[in-house]
């Protein structure tokens, strides 16, 4: 972890301690260790893989604070390498994690990676979400999605896995907020979720913001 870093957490009242620093360095070596033959980020990014992922999934530990109470469930639709989940779960150990991928070989990544960071609150589920299988009638306190698809596709479904009250935050570009959506919004519409904030941060070297959009779904 860099100086940038640290300082970009400061500025978000963060301040990450030993145990956490340590399971988050252990992922940040798994990512570099396996993304040669497993193209998990692109290479590109590997010089700056603590600004442009790590910490931009970090950028989520604040709201999730706010939003739940200790002893939330929270599920990470398409965990992919593991953002946001896997490095929000080094953080916020007062929730429990629900790693959702439909990629075996990333499922096992992630399985790798988790004893890795010695995780205490961390699942992984080899499934698509949407589908059967093992804890697919799990609901939980919160979804989170960051670079997963389309928005109006996952929208619903994410929707559908929560509990009553229970929030899903998008990780978004300032280029994606900024587009007109009419999909986005007929598929709120279609399931009776609102906007309930659009939380704003800015990461290490970037000039625009980029966004976590919370949406709540109607209580039944």
């Amino acid at each position: 972890m860099n100086e940038n870093v640290k300082t970009a957490l400061s500025g978000w009242g963060m301040e990450i301690g030993p145990e956490t620093g340590a399971a988050l360095d252990a992922f940040a070596g798994c990512l570099l260790e396996k993304n040669a033959v497993m193209n998990l980020v692109s290479r590109a990014d590997e010089p700056q893989l603590w600004e442009r992922h790590i910490l931009d999934a970090l950028a989520g530990a604040p709201l999730l604070r706010r939003l739940l109470k200790p002893g939330a469930a929270i599920a990470d639709a398409g965990s992919g390498a593991g953002f946001p989940g896997l490095a929000l779960s080094a953080e916020l150990r007062e929730y429990s994690f629900d790693l959702l991928d439909s990629n075996g070989k990333r499922c096992a990544f992630l399985n790798w990676a988790a004893a890795a960071m010695k995780s205490r609150n961390v699942e992984v589920f080899h499934r698509r979400l949407g589908e059967g299988g093992p804890a697919a009638q799990r609901r939980y306190d919160a979804v989170i999605e960051r670079a997963m698809g389309q928005l109006e596709n996952i929208l619903p479904q994410c929707l559908n896995i929560l509990s009553d009250g229970g929030v899903f935050l998008a990780w978004q570009s300032a280029a994606q907020l900024a587009a007109a959506r009419p999909a986005v919004d007929a598929a709120l519409k279609a399931c009776g979720g609102e906007i309930a904030e659009t939380f704003g941060y800015r990461l290490p070297g970037e000039s625009e913001d980029r966004s976590i959009v919370v949406f709540r779904r109607a209580r039944r």
